[in-house]
């Protein structure tokens, strides 16, 4: 306990600060006791000032766990930022962005970029880009981006400078979006700066893989500018983006006799050279498996020294992948196992989805707890496990996109119920929080285990007759126990005792409403005509007639227990503060997919209130979302030719789809669907409702 006595107007103050690290538990401000004259006290409710060091000692060292991050580091910094000066704010304000990219916990920083650029900062050049170098630490997103846009344009508007490692950390693959590539571009052009060829190489590689042909042929020139104006030659540069298909392997005489690489002379075809046409190859949708995996061959038997490396496989793998040739791929990752190479995370990640595809997800999900094991005790290099394929030093190789790529590769296999069981125990087995993408594909496995059990009667019945699920005492046990076989099992759409359907509606309104308060007092736009109940299958009245049968054996509770709104109450600051889902920030792609969900789950008539959060959270979403919106938005929304009639003339000539319509021009303006748009929305809805959806 520290005690620190102050004067002030009419005595002595004596502040008794606990332990500071007391503040990432169940910490409360203590009362500051005053003592008069008379040598009476009296308690008066002020805030602790914490001082600088404190606070900062506190955010480098005490955050330990992502439940730290959310509780703690939050209070403190939004609790005690506002008492510090102008030097020490902008500090506080970076290492909380910092400990908060290493969880990836991303809700919470749209109020800390706000409160960065709401006062007057002393040093303003060195705290701006300490500022976007902590930001570029969390995983690519439309949010992270955007937030890193309005830093960028407070910086203009002050006349700060960007340094060019602040330039190089925002253009990192891990970081870095098309329209970020675009402002950063713009920026240097307007100050003048001359970029690096490491500057030049992400600008090419970002405007190519988005495919923004001409921006990427402006940087490829400006790549060979460099190169003669240094006197150095790219070797297959040409060949990157040569949009002839390779079908056959040049021997090294056909090369250039001497040329010059970034550094010394150069006379003979490496690795890398091969790699690059690997690369060029594995890109050219032309150019088949098999020619691919020749070409991978070929130069292992005309160069002695050749020696693939981990890139060289994983380029060549997910060549493999991208063209379905999923066993040729497998024989690949075997051969990758059986050399001395160690693994990096992208080849892990590769490695997984290869074994997934391949139909061996237990394999898959093995590989992938090992790695974790294995980063679990990293920092103990004497307990490492004896793996030749993991390199004895501290790394993290799991990250949410790593589990992601597997959540992918289950949905493509019709492995939903695996989903479900990897997103309930994500933290506790990786360490990881969901971000959007995350949310996404949980979303579509939902919409996909209520199509596959409506494929059979059995899987109707399921959802009225099962028995409580009982758990396993291990997480890890009870997923290797589903993926025993590598086909799904009859049922797949139950989870938690209710349908998946469900569950994921209410995760999605969970993370709307305890995100976002606000959310709580958006209506909806327009209000539905046809009730469409969400228990009104294609097998509804064998469905009424199993219900009036199982009444005496289940109770009304039983049966009507999912809530139909979420409560405040659950999401209470007292029960979980700040943000219950702190690291999904919703985007175009989330909604669409929780659209989707709810016009396959027969509750059309959510969908106007979704797009009215969109709104309110000031989402730009796409054609594509809006008219899918709208096709099922007309199922509850259109009566009959002759009632739709009737209701205009009530309604001053505007039906409840109308009603929507207008609506959302007023929102979007000109970006409002097409009547083009409109026609592939309806195709679109009847392939997602056809059997074959969700099949690869």
């Amino acid at each position: 306990m520290v005690v620190v006595w102050s004067k002030e107007e009419s005595g002595f103050v004596r502040r008794v600060n606990f332990p500071y690290v007391y503040l990432f538990g169940l910490w409360r401000a203590p009362p500051k006791v005053k003592i008069n004259s008379d040598g009476f006290a009296n308690a008066h409710r002020q805030t602790l000032q914490l001082p600088a060091w404190v606070a900062f000692s506190l955010v480098c060292h005490k955050v330990q766990t992502a439940q730290d991050a959310q509780d703690g580091l939050l209070r403190l910094t939004f609790e005690h930022s506002q008492s510090l000066g102008s030097k020490d704010r902008p500090a506080l304000l970076i290492l909380t962005t910092h400990a908060l990219a290493h969880f990836d916990i991303l809700t919470p920083m749209r109020d800390i970029v706000e409160q960065f650029l709401a006062r007057t900062i002393q040093y303003p050049t060195f705290y701006f880009n300490a500022l976007l170098r902590g930001l570029s630490g969390f995983t690519r997103s439309e949010e992270a981006a955007n937030l890193a846009v309005s830093l960028l344009e407070a910086m203009s508007a002050r006349e700060v400078p960007l340094w060019l490692e602040t330039y190089r950390s925002l253009m990192r693959d891990r970081f870095v979006t098309l329209q970020l590539t675009k402002v950063l571009r713009t920026r240097m052009a307007h100050e003048g700066v001359v970029p690096t060829a490491e500057h030049l190489e992400a600008f090419l590689r970002v405007f190519s893989k988005h495919g923004a042909i001409q921006d990427s042929q402006e940087y490829l020139r400006a790549i060979r500018r460099y190169c003669i104006e240094h006197n150095l030659t790219l070797l297959q540069l040409d060949a990157a983006h040569n949009p002839r298909p390779v079908t056959s392997v040049t021997g090294p005489s056909c090369r250039l006799a001497s040329t010059k690489f970034w550094s010394g002379a150069k006379t003979s075809v490496d690795i890398f050279d091969w790699t690059t046409a690997l690369v060029s190859a594995a890109n050219d949708k032309r150019t088949s498996a098999s020619t691919l995996v020749a070409l991978f061959e070929r130069a292992r038997e005309r160069t002695k020294q050749f020696r693939p490396t981990v890139v060289t496989y994983t380029v060549l793998l997910r060549g493999l992948l991208f063209r379905g040739a999923f066993d040729e791929a497998l024989r690949v990752w075997n051969q990758l196992l059986d050399s001395e190479i160690l693994l990096d995370r992208k080849a892990l990640t590769v490695g997984v989805q290869v074994l997934t595809r391949a139909g061996h997800p237990q394999d898959a999900f093995y590989l992938l707890n090992s790695f974790m094991d294995a980063q679990r005790m990293s920092s103990h290099p004497a307990s490492l496990l004896d793996d030749k394929h993991v390199a004895p030093a501290t790394h993290h190789w799991i990250n949410i996109i790593v589990i992601n790529e597997f959540m992918v590769s289950l949905l493509r296999i019709r492995r939903p119920d695996v989903i479900f069981q990897i997103w309930d125990n994500l933290e506790q087995l990786y360490s990881v929080l969901p971000n959007e993408v995350t949310l996404n594909i949980l979303l579509k496995a939902a919409v996909l285990a209520t199509k596959m059990d409506n494929e059979s009667v059995r899987g109707t019945f399921a959802h009225l007759f099962h028995a409580p699920a009982v758990e396993s005492s291990s997480p890890i046990d009870s997923i290797m126990e589903m993926l025993q076989s590598a086909h799904p099992p009859s049922v797949v759409g139950i989870w938690r005792d209710r349908r998946a359907g469900d569950v994921a509606r209410d995760i999605f309104r969970t993370v709307m409403y305890g995100n976002w308060k606000q959310l709580l007092d958006v209506k909806s736009p327009a209000s539905v005509v046809y009730s469409k109940d969400a228990e009104a299958t294609p097998l509804y009245p064998l469905v009424e007639l199993a219900k009036s049968i199982a009444m005496p054996f289940t109770s009304r509770k039983d049966r009507d227990g999912q809530p139909k709104i979420i409560t405040v109450d659950a999401h209470s600051p007292e029960k979980k503060p700040y943000h219950p889902y702190p690291s999904i920030v919703p985007t175009d792609l989330t909604f669409s997919a929780y659209i989707q969900l709810l016009g396959l789950t027969a509750r059309s008539s959510e969908i106007s209130l979704a797009l009215a959060w969109m709104r309110a959270l000031q989402i730009k979403p796409s054609r594509k979302t809006l008219s899918i919106a709208l096709v099922f938005w007309a199922e509850v929304s259109l009566r009959g030719p002759l009632f739709e009639e009737w209701a205009e003339r009530r309604n001053k000539g505007e039906s409840e789809y109308g009603r929507l319509v207008r609506w959302m021009t007023e929102w979007v303006g000109e970006e409002a669907p097409t009547e083009v748009d409109m026609q592939k929305a309806l195709r679109a809805v009847a392939k997602m409702r056809d059997n074959s959806f969700g099949r690869s």
